[in-house]
């Protein structure tokens, strides 16, 4: 299985760290600096697979001081790295699955100190200027993987899309559309990986 992932790193005093990790195997660890155009990209031919897979990719080693901001405090330069893509197997996981998955945070002791209030993570972000590690997991079969995340991409863009619905029974829900039916919110819409290829297949 072909697996890459592309990072565009922003330099501030140096550049970012990058710990990236496959199942738990460290595949790269040290400066994130572009080794393709502005990105920094790193290509790995994974033979041995699990049910379930796990890529880490860690940003570590800032130490708060590397923000530089203007006058306004608006930031001019910073550290930090962007996750840009993962394609598995040549299916680019889709940007909106990708913002769905949580960045954990590191805290540093400064920002413990300085930040009473501080998440665990944070969601819909891709632009990682904390330390911390985001994780993205997916299973061995790479074409199943593909089809499950069109079905994940339509659910969250779909999920903003609610309304309420009076059901036969009298009863107000909260319903959003779902490949072209709408679903109510506490129901699970099922739909096989053959139905969604000829959905498509048929778009295209």
């Amino acid at each position: 299985m072909k697996i890459q992932v592309k990072i565009e790193p922003t330099f501030s005093l140096k550049w970012p760290k990058l710990h990236l990790q496959f199942n738990n195997h460290t595949l790269y660890n040290g400066f994130c600096e572009p080794n393709s155009g502005k990105y920094f990209v790193w290509t790995h031919y994974a033979e041995t697979l699990m049910h379930e897979n796990k890529i880490s990719i860690e940003h570590y080693d800032k130490d708060g001081k590397e923000t530089i901001t203007d006058n306004e405090n608006e930031t001019i330069k910073d550290r930090a790295i962007i996750l840009k893509s993962i394609i598995i197997d040549g299916h680019e996981v889709p940007e909106v699955v990708l913002f769905d998955k949580p960045f954990h945070i590191n805290w540093t002791q400064r920002q413990i100190r300085d930040q009473k209030q501080r998440p665990e993570y944070i969601k819909n972000n891709l632009y990682f200027g904390f330390n911390g590690t985001y994780e993205y997991t997916f299973e061995a079969n790479s074409e199943q993987h593909y089809y499950n995340n069109l079905l994940e991409k339509e659910r969250l863009a779909n999920i903003s899309n609610k309304r309420e619905i009076i059901r036969p029974d009298g009863k107000k829900v909260e319903a959003f559309e779902f490949t072209g039916k709408l679903v109510e919110s506490d129901e699970k819409e099922s739909i096989t990986i053959e139905e969604l290829y000829k959905r498509v297949m048929n778009e295209n």
